[in-house]
């Protein structure tokens, strides 16, 4: 996700082995295009919860695999 211009909310050393918070890569981001366009494409994320900040989230636990994160990173770059 870094490689694509998005950065996380948290530093590594304190993020989250179940879901990953991002800020939005701009100002002009637009959550709901880029969430329906995801979803259209077989991914759900889910948006911040953080009242001081723009941000996304993305789950990274369960049934999910280094591939199905490629293939979202994937999905992400032709948005």
């Amino acid at each position: 996700m870094r490689s694509l211009g998005f950065r996380t909310l948290l530093p590594d050393e304190m993020q989250s082995p179940i879901i990953t918070s991002f800020y939005y890569p701009s100002a002009d981001f637009d959550f709901k295009d880029f969430y329906t366009k995801l979803k259209a494409k077989g991914f759900v994320i889910y948006p911040g919860k953080i009242s001081q900040a723009d941000t996304f989230r993305i789950g990274n636990i369960g049934d999910v695999f280094p591939d199905d994160f490629r293939r979202l990173t994937e999905a992400i770059k032709g948005i």
